[in-house]
């Protein structure tokens, strides 16, 4: 009977050891998630806020844009012939550009 005991005690102290393993390594796992997670709420804020440095800068880039077009406009009123002339060409790059807007807007 001391002998079944024995090796009853000793089944239930390797079965208390694999749990004990499995629960550790679940922490472990649970611990690792924890951490994915907040490393992609990290990076997800990071996305957000260099989508909206993004737009900003593309919002910058279309008014300088704008500006340029002012300024070469501006430009060839005071300038020279060649300078009216290129004026001209693009006055005209726009009027046809418009047409086809309206063109599309009338189908």
């Amino acid at each position: 009977m001391a002998k079944f005991e024995s090796s009853n005690s000793t089944g239930m102290s390797n079965t208390l050891e694999q749990v004990q393993r499995i629960q550790d390594q679940v922490h472990s796992l649970i611990e690792k998630y924890r951490l994915a997670i907040g490393e992609l709420e990290s990076q997800a804020a990071t996305i957000a806020s260099m989508t909206h440095e993004l737009a900003q800068e593309r919002k910058k880039a279309a008014d300088l844009r704008s500006e340029i077009e002012q300024l070469r406009l501006l430009m060839a009123f005071n300038g020279t012939q060649e300078e009216r002339r290129a004026l001209k060409q693009q006055l005209n790059e726009w009027v046809r550009e418009i047409n086809k807007c309206v063109a599309q807007l009338n189908a």
